[in-house]
């Protein structure tokens, strides 16, 4: 009996061993976290940044020892006690693990800890086969072989033909991007995909060739859509092709309305920035928001963008939102910039030559989206070696000086800026110092009449001639004791930061059952704005300026006091 009992222990120690192994591995999106709660600093000790990769060792020799000590060891003395030890500190280490920050990335753990137990019950498999399935009545059983038979030979028929279930998968998105649309939709399996607008069809190609896969964007020009007010998407599945020929599979179809910005009672537009997935929050402050011409993302609608269906995400929300009838404009998080599909993201989403700064003309108004990219320098110990932005963000000055030069802001009477990283807010680190200036010289210049920003999970409002310039910020007592200290640049126009969870602006705890969106209305003829936070009960967020001794109440009102020019 008490052999027995050892046994159950050793088993049971060796199944959460593995338990562990296994997690420890899927998280690898937080290691860098983890290096730093335990004291890694820019250019700190090597060894510290590397910790987790020592930790996942010790994890795999503990595995490993344990699993050879059930297969050879006959001694059941103290070693069950002492692996089911093992066990259960490191499982208590992941705990505190998740508690410390790692929940805020489960979405990424749990999708790899798929992927590492498949791998294991994969081996496991084989291993079962190997020294388990000869001794046992399966080798004579006639049912067994028959239906191990048939799901192989089933299995190599897909892989062979990869026969498609073809359909629309996830619903159209309309990107506003210079003078065109860019609807976005995807596939249920690799297809070929247009659109048509009154008889005519636009098709998503590469170099003259239809594109072939499961995500599908397609550039039509503005004024054809804000004319036809209507578009069918169109989805057809491959089933083989060839040099010289191929097979196509079925064609599935959809048309959906659209309304163009209706400008002629002045403008109004949705904002939400850093959702990090917290969709069922935002979906219940937008649903509260009413009728607006556009909405437009400030970025990080994900924390990671690891696969498919997280480059997808904007395009999920988007649509959640909009029903794909009125005009989405997307900024770039410092979160998208990361995974392995974060090279493919420009494919997703609205963007311009790859890249995710760019002008939009739509009516009467102009914005400029800009991208800061990652909220650190390149050398930055995150990033390990890989960040090369700095020349990304020159480009963007040269394109910002080529927009002024050009003048089609001057036509228009509402001037949008959008970035992600605030360009008017300069951290204690004086992270991206001379690009944030550079670029709050050259949208002074532009006149902007609103700047929406993102990343600090705050609802801070940059309101110019209230802060000095370049001297350390001093936080409004009505708001609480300051969490970021820095400066602010030399702007001469509005930034609204739209980047909190939770139901009110100087909230203690942070809570995800609320998103915070912001709503402004413009007067194109008086010049004035009231613009008005929003969270997920729908009710009107009072908030004060961080920075200066002025309480706005539950609504912000701008007015102009510059004429265009």
């Amino acid at each position: 009996m008490i052999k027995k009992s050892k046994k159950v222990i050793g088993i049971a120690g060796f199944i959460l061993n593995l338990f562990n192994l296994l997690t420890f591995f899927s998280m690898r999106p937080c290691w860098s976290g983890i290096s730093k709660t335990f004291g890694y600093s820019n250019g700190g000790e090597k060894w510290i940044l590397d910790f987790p990769v020592y930790l996942i060792i010790l994890f795999f020799v503990i595995f490993i020892s344990n699993l050879l000590f059930l297969l050879f060891s006959k001694q059941w003395k103290r070693w069950p006690v002492v692996y089911l030890v093992f066990g259960v500190l490191f499982f208590a280490a992941m705990i505190v693990i998740v508690v410390l920050g790692a929940k805020d990335y489960m979405r990424f753990v749990l999708a790899n800890l798929v992927k590492a137990a498949a791998a294991a019950a994969a081996v496991g498999l084989i291993a079962w086969f190997l020294y388990a399935y000869p001794k046992g009545k399966l080798p004579h059983s006639r049912l067994f072989k028959c239906l191990a038979l048939f799901a192989a030979v089933t299995a190599a028929c897909l892989c062979l033909t990869g026969i498609p279930i073809g359909g629309i998968d996830q619903e159209p998105v309309v990107y506003a991007v210079e003078d065109e649309y860019q609807i976005v939709f995807t596939s249920r399996t690799d297809s070929l995909g247009w659109v048509m607008i009154n008889g005519k069809e636009y098709y998503d190609l590469y170099s003259g060739s239809q594109r072939d896969g499961r995500i599908h964007k397609i550039s039509v020009p503005m004024e054809v859509l804000d004319s036809a007010k209507k578009y069918e998407v169109y989805s057809q599945s491959v089933v083989y092709r060839g040099p010289f020929g191929g097979i196509l599979g079925r064609t599935a179809t959809k048309t959906y309305k659209f309304k163009p910005a209706d400008f002629s009672d002045g403008l109004t537009y949705m904002s939400f920035s850093d959702i990090h997935m917290n969709k069922k929050a935002a979906l219940a402050t937008e649903s509260k928001a009413g009728d607006y011409d556009f909405l437009v993302l400030v970025g990080d609608m994900i924390s990671d963008v690891e696969t498919f269906a997280d480059a997808n995400y904007a395009n999920e929300l988007a649509f959640a939102m909009t029903g794909g009838e009125i005009p989405v404009i997307y900024a770039r998080g410092n979160h998208e910039v990361k995974g392995a599909y974060s090279d493919d993201l420009y494919r997703f989403v609205g963007s311009k030559n790859e890249n995710f700064y760019y002008s939009v003309k739509m009516g009467e108004l102009y914005a400029v989206v800009l991208d800061i990219g990652e909220d650190h320098e390149d050398d930055w110990w995150e990033y390990y070696g890989t960040a090369d932005f700095d020349e990304y963000r020159e480009d963007q000055l040269k394109f910002l000086d080529k927009e002024i030069s050009k003048g089609d802001f001057r036509k228009a009477k509402y001037r949008l800026a959008v970035c992600h990283i605030p360009p008017v807010y300069v951290n204690y680190r004086h992270n991206h110092e001379y690009i944030k200036e550079q670029m709050t010289e050259r949208l002074n210049r532009m006149s902007i009449d609103m700047c929406l920003c993102g990343h600090q999970h705050e609802l801070l409002i940059f309101e110019p001639g209230l802060v000095t310039p370049g001297e350390s910020l001093v936080y409004n007592p009505l708001y609480k004791s300051g969490t970021y200290s820095g400066y602010l640049t030399d702007f001469k126009f509005p930034s609204l930061m739209v980047s909190k969870f939770g139901y009110v602006q100087p909230e203690s705890e942070e809570t995800r059952k609320s998103q915070v969106g912001l709503f402004v209305k413009a007067n194109l003829d008086s010049r004035t704005q009231e613009c008005w936070y929003l969270n997920s009960n729908g009710e009107k967020i009072s908030v004060v300026n961080p920075f200066a001794d002025k309480d706005y109440g539950d609504v912000i009102e701008i007015t102009s006091n510059k004429k265009m020019k």
